[in-house]
């Protein structure tokens, strides 16, 4: 950069001022200090920025004209001047956060009512996508970190797993099963079912658990999601095989919950990108995350 952010403020002071010496006091140098920074811009520009006469500086076009850019650029150092020194007084910041839809349903919803108690001040992004995307949206600094229902494979991703949970059924509240202690995959093969699609992790897991069992499992509606299993459940539509994070807290009216015979385990993960370090935010967000989880499950 040819012309430096010490040498427009020295321009300015000049322009402002009219003099070496009014510079000088302006900026609490000297003026030799001055005289040689000026010389020093003019020569680095190739531009004639004064004409000296009588001991005066008299402004070319052309430093009417730079004057105008280099204000431009002073206030906007003020604003990050007058920005920093309230961050001092009032330490704040900005979070941006992804997760699976089904921890968006109730238990980072739960973080970040805590989150948000402890540092009001904080500014938070939320939002939920799918476990293809989220490499995406961290390497592109979408997201500064995503909590995901199953593990992500990348190679420039850290991969925390949180905690480990289950797969559960949801039953209308109206169907016999609810009357059993428990529901096997067998149970299931009658039945009318909603289920996740086979091309998403979720549903390739269920497929394989249905495979060792020599079990086929064949939907009347299948989803991407779990929170569209849950309500089309909750209006009689069929049995859902869901996480049990989109079912907890008795989220759902006129759904009922039964354990699974089979344990289908699946794992909660904190992702991060590799490449970049966690803001003072994102430290105190998971540790809140954490504290959370172990308290709540």
């Amino acid at each position: 950069m040819k012309f430096k952010l010490r040498q427009m403020e020295i321009f300015r002071a000049v322009m402002i001022t009219g003099s070496i010496s009014g510079a000088a006091r302006m900026l609490f140098i000297s003026q030799p200090a001055v005289s040689k920074l000026l010389a020093h811009t003019e020569t680095n520009l190739r531009l004639k920025l004064f004409h000296r006469s009588k001991g005066k500086l008299i402004p070319t076009p052309e430093a009417h004209n730079l004057f105008d850019e280099v204000n431009l650029v002073y206030e906007a150092a003020l604003k990050v001047d007058a920005f920093a020194e309230n961050l001092s007084a009032n330490p704040s910041g900005k979070i941006n956060i992804c997760c699976s839809p089904s921890l968006g349903l109730n238990i980072i919803p739960s973080v970040l009512q805590l989150f948000s108690e402890k540092y009001p001040h904080t500014r938070i992004h939320f939002h939920t996508t799918l476990i293809k995307d989220m490499p995406l949206e961290l390497l592109s600094r979408k997201s500064d970190i995503a909590i995901s229902v199953l593990p992500v494979e990348h190679p420039n991703l850290n991969v925390e797993t949180l905690m480990t949970g289950k797969m559960v059924c949801a039953v209308p509240i109206t169907h016999p099963f609810c009357d059993k202690p428990s529901i096997s995959l067998k149970d299931l093969e009658d039945q009318k079912l909603i289920l996740y699609s086979r091309q998403i992790p979720f549903g390739q897991i269920l497929n394989i658990a249905a495979e060792k069992q020599g079990v086929a499992l064949s939907p009347i509606i299948d989803v991407p999601r779990a929170e569209l299993a849950c309500s089309l459940v909750s209006k009689g539509l069929g049995i859902a095989i869901v996480d049990q994070f989109s079912v907890s807290n008795n989220l759902w009216a006129n759904l009922v919950v039964k354990p699974l015979v089979e344990d289908i385990s699946i794992k909660i993960s904190i992702i991060e990108s590799k490449f970049d370090n966690p803001s003072i935010e994102i430290k105190n967000f998971k540790s809140i995350l954490r504290k959370h989880v172990k308290n709540s499950f």
